[in-house]
Protein backbone atom coordinates (compact mmCIF):
# COMPACT_ATOMS: atom_id res chain seq x y z
CA UNK A 1 0.00 0.00 0.00
CA UNK A 2 1.58 3.23 -0.79
CA UNK A 3 0.57 6.15 1.53
CA UNK A 4 0.91 9.65 1.08
CA UNK A 5 1.41 12.49 3.66
CA UNK A 6 1.18 15.85 2.49
CA UNK A 7 3.66 17.57 4.45
CA UNK A 8 3.35 21.44 6.21
CA UNK A 9 5.30 22.78 3.22
CA UNK A 10 2.63 21.12 0.41
CA UNK A 11 4.98 18.71 -0.36
CA UNK A 12 3.66 14.90 -0.97
CA UNK A 13 6.85 12.93 0.67
CA UNK A 14 5.50 8.67 -0.27
CA UNK A 15 6.37 6.15 2.06
CA UNK A 16 5.69 2.16 1.23
CA UNK A 17 4.38 1.37 4.15
CA UNK A 18 1.66 -1.13 5.04
CA UNK A 19 -0.39 -0.54 7.49
CA UNK A 20 -3.95 0.99 8.69
CA UNK A 21 -3.11 4.67 8.11
CA UNK A 22 -4.42 6.00 4.24
CA UNK A 23 -3.04 9.31 4.33
CA UNK A 24 -2.26 11.89 6.51
CA UNK A 25 -3.01 15.54 4.96
CA UNK A 26 -1.86 18.97 6.47
CA UNK A 27 -4.35 21.94 5.51
CA UNK A 28 -3.62 23.14 1.75
CA UNK A 29 -3.97 26.58 0.00
CA UNK A 30 -2.70 28.60 3.15
CA UNK A 31 -5.63 27.63 5.88
CA UNK A 32 -4.37 27.15 9.25
CA UNK A 33 -6.80 24.31 10.04
CA UNK A 34 -7.97 20.71 8.66
CA UNK A 35 -11.44 21.71 9.51
CA UNK A 36 -13.40 25.16 10.87
CA UNK A 37 -13.58 25.03 14.57
CA UNK A 38 -15.92 28.34 15.05
CA UNK A 39 -19.31 28.18 13.81
CA UNK A 40 -22.58 30.34 15.02
CA UNK A 41 -24.31 27.22 14.29
CA UNK A 42 -22.35 25.00 16.98
CA UNK A 43 -24.88 24.71 19.97
CA UNK A 44 -21.39 23.99 22.22
CA UNK A 45 -18.80 26.49 23.64
CA UNK A 46 -16.17 27.54 21.20
CA UNK A 47 -13.72 30.37 21.33
CA UNK A 48 -10.29 31.98 21.03
CA UNK A 49 -7.09 31.64 23.02
CA UNK A 50 -4.72 34.78 22.60
CA UNK A 51 -1.16 32.58 22.64
CA UNK A 52 1.90 34.51 23.95
CA UNK A 53 4.12 32.00 22.54
CA UNK A 54 2.41 31.61 18.81
CA UNK A 55 1.63 35.24 18.43
CA UNK A 56 -1.89 34.53 17.64
CA UNK A 57 -5.50 33.18 18.40
CA UNK A 58 -5.64 29.59 19.09
CA UNK A 59 -9.26 28.31 18.24
CA UNK A 60 -11.26 25.63 21.38
CA UNK A 61 -14.40 24.32 20.72
CA UNK A 62 -14.31 23.38 24.14
CA UNK A 63 -13.35 24.19 28.09
CA UNK A 64 -10.93 20.87 28.08
CA UNK A 65 -9.28 22.11 24.88
CA UNK A 66 -8.63 25.98 26.52
CA UNK A 67 -6.96 24.28 29.10
CA UNK A 68 -4.99 22.16 27.20
CA UNK A 69 -3.87 25.29 25.49
CA UNK A 70 -2.77 27.38 28.58
CA UNK A 71 -0.71 24.10 29.79
CA UNK A 72 1.09 23.99 26.41
CA UNK A 73 1.77 27.92 26.11
CA UNK A 74 3.22 28.31 30.04
CA UNK A 75 5.11 24.99 28.98
CA UNK A 76 8.65 26.08 28.28
CA UNK A 77 9.78 22.89 26.90
CA UNK A 78 6.55 23.06 24.01
CA UNK A 79 8.10 25.11 20.86
CA UNK A 80 4.80 25.52 19.29
CA UNK A 81 0.65 24.72 19.26
CA UNK A 82 -1.55 24.70 16.36
CA UNK A 83 -5.44 23.23 16.11
CA UNK A 84 -6.82 21.19 14.05
CA UNK A 85 -3.34 20.37 12.18
CA UNK A 86 -4.34 17.69 9.66
CA UNK A 87 -6.30 15.34 8.85
CA UNK A 88 -5.74 11.19 9.17
CA UNK A 89 -7.22 9.17 6.68
CA UNK A 90 -6.92 5.75 8.52
CA UNK A 91 -8.76 1.75 8.12
CA UNK A 92 -9.75 0.24 11.30
CA UNK A 93 -12.14 -2.94 11.35
CA UNK A 94 -12.51 -2.75 7.74
CA UNK A 95 -13.80 1.00 7.00
CA UNK A 96 -12.14 4.40 6.67
CA UNK A 97 -12.75 7.05 8.64
CA UNK A 98 -10.86 10.35 8.71
CA UNK A 99 -9.85 12.01 12.19
CA UNK A 100 -8.94 15.32 13.11
CA UNK A 101 -6.43 15.59 16.14
CA UNK A 102 -7.35 18.56 18.40
CA UNK A 103 -3.71 19.77 18.62
CA UNK A 104 -0.06 19.12 17.24
CA UNK A 105 2.61 19.92 20.06
CA UNK A 106 6.14 19.90 18.70
CA UNK A 107 9.01 19.39 21.33
CA UNK A 108 12.33 19.70 21.40
CA UNK A 109 12.47 15.91 21.50
CA UNK A 110 9.85 15.96 18.35
CA UNK A 111 6.24 16.23 17.11
CA UNK A 112 3.07 15.19 19.39
CA UNK A 113 -0.64 14.80 18.20
CA UNK A 114 -3.38 15.37 21.20
CA UNK A 115 -6.71 14.62 21.46
CA UNK A 116 -8.45 15.87 24.25
CA UNK A 117 -11.15 13.43 25.70
CA UNK A 118 -12.56 13.54 29.25
CA UNK A 119 -12.18 10.33 31.18
CA UNK A 120 -15.41 8.69 30.56
CA UNK A 121 -14.83 9.79 26.49
CA UNK A 122 -11.68 8.25 26.05
CA UNK A 123 -12.75 4.86 27.66
CA UNK A 124 -15.88 4.76 25.03
CA UNK A 125 -14.42 1.27 23.22
CA UNK A 126 -14.22 3.06 19.44
CA UNK A 127 -12.19 5.62 20.96
CA UNK A 128 -9.98 2.76 22.56
CA UNK A 129 -9.36 1.25 19.57
CA UNK A 130 -8.27 4.59 17.50
CA UNK A 131 -6.18 5.55 20.07
CA UNK A 132 -4.50 1.88 20.42
CA UNK A 133 -4.14 1.76 15.86
CA UNK A 134 -2.70 5.02 15.81
CA UNK A 135 -0.36 4.95 18.97
CA UNK A 136 1.10 2.33 16.99
CA UNK A 137 1.10 3.69 13.55
CA UNK A 138 1.60 7.20 13.36
CA UNK A 139 5.41 6.75 14.85
CA UNK A 140 6.55 5.80 11.53
CA UNK A 141 5.44 9.50 9.90
CA UNK A 142 7.49 10.79 12.92
CA UNK A 143 4.49 11.39 15.39
CA UNK A 144 3.69 10.54 18.79
CA UNK A 145 -0.09 10.31 19.78
CA UNK A 146 -1.41 11.21 22.78
CA UNK A 147 -4.99 11.58 24.60
CA UNK A 148 -4.51 14.51 27.20
CA UNK A 149 -7.08 13.68 30.00
CA UNK A 150 -9.34 16.85 30.51
CA UNK A 151 -9.74 15.99 34.48
CA UNK A 152 -6.16 16.46 34.90
CA UNK A 153 -6.17 19.58 32.14
CA UNK A 154 -7.88 21.21 34.92
CA UNK A 155 -6.32 20.09 37.65
CA UNK A 156 -6.11 22.34 40.83
CA UNK A 157 -4.48 24.51 42.40
CA UNK A 158 -1.74 24.11 38.93
CA UNK A 159 -4.54 25.71 36.86
CA UNK A 160 -4.85 28.49 38.83
CA UNK A 161 -1.27 29.45 38.92
CA UNK A 162 -1.03 29.15 35.17
CA UNK A 163 -3.49 31.69 34.54
CA UNK A 164 -1.55 33.78 36.94
CA UNK A 165 1.84 33.34 35.55
CA UNK A 166 -0.08 33.67 32.24
CA UNK A 167 -1.68 36.86 32.63
CA UNK A 168 1.00 38.86 34.04
CA UNK A 169 3.62 37.19 32.09
CA UNK A 170 2.52 38.82 28.60
CA UNK A 171 5.56 41.70 28.50
CA UNK A 172 8.55 41.87 26.86
CA UNK A 173 12.11 42.47 29.10
CA UNK A 174 14.26 44.87 27.53
CA UNK A 175 18.08 43.22 27.40
CA UNK A 176 19.26 45.21 30.25
CA UNK A 177 16.79 44.49 32.42
CA UNK A 178 17.69 40.28 31.43
CA UNK A 179 21.14 41.36 33.09
CA UNK A 180 20.02 42.93 35.90
CA UNK A 181 18.11 40.18 36.96
CA UNK A 182 21.14 37.49 35.89
CA UNK A 183 22.93 39.41 38.23
CA UNK A 184 20.62 39.61 40.82
CA UNK A 185 19.75 35.99 40.95
CA UNK A 186 23.31 34.90 41.58
CA UNK A 187 23.04 37.10 44.54
CA UNK A 188 19.94 35.54 45.76
CA UNK A 189 20.32 32.07 45.68
CA UNK A 190 17.38 31.63 48.43
CA UNK A 191 14.61 33.89 46.35
CA UNK A 192 11.28 33.19 47.22
CA UNK A 193 8.08 33.68 45.24
CA UNK A 194 7.30 35.92 48.47
CA UNK A 195 10.32 37.89 47.58
CA UNK A 196 9.70 38.49 44.49
CA UNK A 197 6.09 39.83 45.39
CA UNK A 198 7.69 41.91 47.25
CA UNK A 199 9.96 43.43 44.85
CA UNK A 200 13.14 41.63 44.88
CA UNK A 201 13.41 41.75 41.23
CA UNK A 202 12.41 45.55 41.00
CA UNK A 203 9.14 47.25 40.40
CA UNK A 204 8.26 45.11 37.66
CA UNK A 205 9.76 41.93 38.71
CA UNK A 206 7.02 39.85 39.47
CA UNK A 207 5.91 40.09 35.72
CA UNK A 208 9.55 39.50 34.73
CA UNK A 209 9.48 37.04 36.77
CA UNK A 210 6.48 35.44 35.52
CA UNK A 211 7.39 35.52 31.37
CA UNK A 212 11.02 33.93 32.59
CA UNK A 213 8.95 30.90 33.97
CA UNK A 214 7.11 30.87 30.70
CA UNK A 215 10.22 30.90 29.08
CA UNK A 216 11.96 28.18 31.24
CA UNK A 217 14.84 31.04 32.50
CA UNK A 218 13.42 29.96 36.10
CA UNK A 219 11.81 27.14 37.61
CA UNK A 220 9.24 27.39 40.15
CA UNK A 221 6.51 24.29 41.34
CA UNK A 222 3.19 24.72 39.63
CA UNK A 223 1.60 21.57 41.21
CA UNK A 224 1.44 23.34 44.56
CA UNK A 225 0.00 26.58 45.80
CA UNK A 226 2.15 29.39 45.42
CA UNK A 227 3.21 30.70 49.17
CA UNK A 228 5.66 32.91 49.89
CA UNK A 229 8.08 30.37 50.83
CA UNK A 230 8.24 28.77 47.52
CA UNK A 231 11.51 28.65 46.10
CA UNK A 232 12.10 30.10 42.57
CA UNK A 233 15.28 29.10 41.04
CA UNK A 234 17.39 30.09 37.58
CA UNK A 235 17.12 27.28 34.96
CA UNK A 236 20.26 26.01 34.26
CA UNK A 237 21.47 27.92 30.58
CA UNK A 238 20.03 26.05 27.54
CA UNK A 239 17.76 23.52 29.11
CA UNK A 240 14.21 23.86 28.34
CA UNK A 241 12.32 21.46 31.64
CA UNK A 242 9.11 20.07 31.00
CA UNK A 243 8.05 21.17 34.71
CA UNK A 244 4.54 19.72 34.44
CA UNK A 245 3.13 16.89 33.19
CA UNK A 246 -0.17 15.62 31.72
CA UNK A 247 -2.39 12.49 32.54
CA UNK A 248 -2.49 10.83 28.95
CA UNK A 249 -3.51 7.25 27.45
CA UNK A 250 -2.08 5.79 24.84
Amino acid sequence: MQVAMESESADVDLHSIHGPIRWIKYPSNGAVRARKVISRSKTRGSGKYPSWKMGRMLHWESTHELNAFRLLDANPAVLSISEQPLTIRYVLNGVEHDHYPDIQVVTGQGKELWEVKTSEDASRPEVVQRTQLLTEALPAFGFTYRVAVAEDLAMQPRLTNLLFVLRHGRVDIPIVERERIRILLARLPNLTWGGVRRGALGTKGLNYACRLILEGALTVDMSGGLPDDLPVRAAPPGTRTLLMKVGMRT
